[in-house]
């Protein structure tokens, strides 16, 4: 364990990213064991981990998630499965960047959300919360 890994006091620290990487191991065995959707799982648990990431560093933390599938009830309407991520920045509204240094580490995960998922958008979800989702295509 090294020096970054402890407190002043000699407890160990919390990993901030930590849910992160646990809502992405929840969203893969819930839609490949579940849902029997094999096709979807990298899409899903690349998406949740982009927008949980984005909660935890932009978003004041990661308040929820939640992974609902639709089965096309309407006439028209196809199945699908949405992923919503619940944050505590209702004002802080997520933008696609307009252009990313290739060599950077930042300002890529909503454009990934978008080029993986059919949809994507956010809306403020009330008790300074927002919510931030996107959809797949079953």
């Amino acid at each position: 364990m090294n020096s970054s890994d402890t407190t002043p006091k000699g407890r160990r620290a919390l990993d901030p990213l930590r849910p992160v990487a646990e809502a992405r191991c929840r969203a893969r065995v819930w839609v490949r064991e579940r849902w029997q959707s094999p096709e979807l799982v990298d899409s899903v648990e690349l998406a949740v981990g982009e927008l949980c990431a984005n909660a935890v560093r932009h978003g004041g933390g990661l308040a929820g998630l939640e992974l609902v599938l639709g089965r096309g009830g309407r006439r028209f309407a196809p199945p699908s499965l949405r992923v919503v991520v619940v944050d505590r920045e209702p004002g802080r509204v997520p933008q696609l960047a307009l252009s990313s240094d290739p060599l950077g580490e930042s300002g890529r995960g909503l454009r990934l959300v978008e080029a993986v998922s059919r949809r994507w958008g956010w809306h403020r979800a009330g008790c300074g919360e927002k919510s931030v989702w996107c959809t797949f295509a079953v």
